[in-house]
């Protein structure tokens, strides 16, 4: 897991962007290096390798089940159920009395904005993409839960790379790397054990 940290308007989720492929740099090429030594230059045919998480609530109208199919329609209920306990959100879906068939409003009303938050989580690990993109995604998350879904993540054995957005200390010491962002400059932070 590798977390990006930095001061507001710094660039962070500008860097998330340009590892989608949804905006270009203004010099030079964004490429991802493979195990190999490859490098594999960002286009919008690399984008498939990533699962991605942003900031703004992306809860739709249906219910708790259509939102989480939305990227694996054919996803069994057991599917379904897996990826909301790594995202710690079994609990919460399971109290309710319809369970996968709880009706969500628009923007997630009904539920709080750490509840989105895992859902949406969820929802991205039903891809099953190698690299999981969270930007700022567990902003409305206590750290104790917070620090349960990131592990829950490490041992999942769904990805290779979680890389995520953060304001948090705790969350970038949970980390195994962390490189911040200041000044348009990358620096890797080292934590004192």
């Amino acid at each position: 897991q590798i977390a990006i940290t930095g001061p507001s308007g710094e660039g962070k989720t500008t860097l998330l962007r340009l590892l989608l492929g949804l905006v270009e740099p203004d010099a030079g090429k964004v490429a991802l290096r493979g195990d190999s030594g490859n490098n594999y230059f960002i286009n919008a045919g690399t984008r498939s390798v990533f699962a991605y998480v942003p900031q703004e609530n992306s809860i739709f109208s249906g219910t708790v089940g259509e939102n989480l199919r939305l990227v694996k329609p054919e996803a069994t209920d057991a599917e379904l159920e897996e990826a909301l306990k790594i995202a710690c959100a079994w609990e919460f879906v399971n109290q309710f009395p319809e369970g996968l068939e709880h009706r969500l409003s628009a923007g997630g009303r009904g539920v709080s904005e750490g509840q989105a938050q895992r859902l949406a989580i969820a929802r991205a690990l039903l891809r099953k993409a190698p690299i999981l993109l969270l930007d700022e995604a567990t902003s409305g998350l206590d750290i104790a839960t917070e620090q349960k879904l990131l592990q829950n993540l490490r041992r999942c054995g769904l990805l290779r790379t979680c890389i995520l957005v953060t304001h948090r200390p705790e969350s970038a010491r949970f980390c195994s790397r962390t490189y911040e962002i200041r000044h348009r400059q990358v620096t890797e932070v080292t934590h004192e054990a």
